[in-house]
């Protein structure tokens, strides 16, 4: 049961990596539209690592089917965005580049 916090607290710093640091802009619909897109993309990278985690524990054993699992999924993440924000009706699109 512990092994779950490994991707519950992830998520929220690769998120922050991906959304902040990667320059990706949330089109259409409106805060609470996107803010839902959000949690859906959470719910997404939970199911996907869920699914991950059990093919690959009978495989290597437990923790290192977390670690595989985890770092299998923080891939993911920009695939899961779309999907997540897609459900709402959302897109993600590269943010303008800007000079500094």
């Amino acid at each position: 049961m512990f092994e779950w916090l490994v991707p519950i607290l992830l998520f929220w710093v690769a998120g922050a990596m991906y959304f902040g640091g990667m320059g990706v802009d949330v089109h259409g619909g409106t805060a609470p539209r996107q803010a839902l897109g959000l949690l859906l993309t959470y719910v997404v990278f939970l199911v996907v690592w869920g699914v991950l985690h059990a093919v690959l524990k009978g495989m290597i054993g437990d923790w290192p089917a977390v670690i595989a699992a985890t770092v299998l999924v923080m891939l993911g993440l920009p695939l899961e965005a779309r999907v997540g924000f897609g459900l709402v009706g959302a897109r993600l699109r590269r943010a303008p580049e800007v000079a500094h």
